[in-house]
């Protein structure tokens, strides 16, 4: 079988490697048929974000086919059509007894694609209680971004608007970018989502929810959303990791600033006023409790449209391309912004031909 092996910054290769089999009576093994690209998976490649084990196989937002199964497994079978929860958690430590799994003090060597070999991969092992079935109408395509979803859906939690008037902004159309306005959107919130790659821009146009629109800019985000160029900033979501110290002076009184992004980046604030105009800083990553199941059910129920974020699906076999729309450049070791029009791309694992 083959896999997409990280062993340094700017080094990655498809692989063959010894082929996966159900050797533990909870394990499942299941032939990937898509994988997404996560901006983790970009930061592994660039360097930027080293913490995956060289040697790993990375990816982790994947679908499949249930091909092998351990004698005490019951939830699925073989041929079952799954999607993979990529977070196993210990479910002892008090991270896990906190609701907190997505800081699990055990996580190391369990991580799909970070210490764990993951999903850019032919075949992945997992156990039974991290696989569910989809249902028939939804494809393999739409479930795949589930994970991303349920990452969203923790950040979602931890926001409290004001009011649900709140006038909200999300900094970036990438796929996080997007799925945060139509989760935003189903708990009554309008957010304006600004992105500055016109190709993006026009890529998101056409698939937020009602109500949500993207901008080139700030400026005209409070001039055409909310009618006013001095439009307060009551909560953002900042999916590019840089923007605080920029954002930080325009937050409204009881304002709430999120970051999601996992760049290193430091910034200086004033600490007065953070209590002085009750403000709010906050991170958010990876799975909370409970947000994977969340995240599949408001797939396989329609209510959040992912397949329409897809916006390529492009053989493993031409892994090179499909980093480099994302602006990760892997023959010239350069990690820039994306500027073609693209939100989730997916690895079809199978496929040996090209793909748009």
């Amino acid at each position: 079988m083959r896999a997409l092996k990280y062993h340094g910054a700017w080094d990655i290769s498809l692989e063959e490697v010894p082929e996966l089999h159900a050797n533990g009576p909870d394990d499942v093994v299941v032939d990937v048929k898509f994988c997404g690209i996560c901006g983790t998976d970009l930061g592994i490649v660039a360097g930027s974000y080293p913490i995956a084990v060289p040697g790993v196989t990375i990816g982790h937002e994947a679908t499949g086919i249930v091909a092998e199964c351990g004698p005490d497994v019951t939830n699925v079978k073989v041929g079952d059509r799954v999607v993979i929860n990529p977070t196993p958690y210990c479910g002892r430590c008090r991270m896990c007894r906190t609701q907190r799994i997505n800081h699990c003090v055990n996580k190391m060597g369990t991580e799909s694609g970070v210490s764990y070999d993951g999903a850019f991969a032919d075949r992945f092992l997992t156990t039974s209680e991290f696989v569910h079935v989809i249902p028939d109408h939804v494809s393999l395509q739409a479930a795949a971004l589930t994970e991303p979803l349920s990452c969203v859906l923790s950040g979602v939690r931890k926001l409290q608007p004001p009011t649900m008037a709140a006038n909200t902004y999300i900094f970036g159309a990438g796929p996080l970018g997007l799925l945060y306005a139509w989760a935003l959107s189903l708990k009554g919130l309008a957010p304006a989502v600004i992105e500055t790659s016109a190709e993006r821009l026009a890529f998101a146009q056409s698939r937020l929810p009602d109500g949500a629109r993207a901008y080139a800019s700030l400026v005209e985000a409070r001039s055409g959303h909310f009618h006013d160029p001095n439009a307060p900033l009551d909560v953002v979501v900042d999916t590019t990791s840089g923007l605080l110290e920029e954002i930080y002076p325009l937050l409204a009184c009881g304002g709430t600033f999120m970051s999601i992004g996992l760049k290193e980046k430091r910034f200086t604030i004033d600490g007065m006023h953070l209590a002085d105009r009750s403000l709010s800083v906050i991170g958010s990553i990876d799975s909370l409790h409970g947000s994977f199941l969340e995240a599949f059910h408001l797939i396989t129920s329609g209510r959040i449209p992912a397949e329409r974020l897809v916006s390529h699906v492009i053989p493993l076999s031409d892994f090179p391309r499909g980093f480099a729309e994302l602006g990760c450049d892997i023959a010239n070791k350069s990690a820039k912004p994306a500027r073609s029009a693209s939100c989730k791309i997916l690895f079809d694992i199978a496929s040996a031909g090209s793909s748009s």
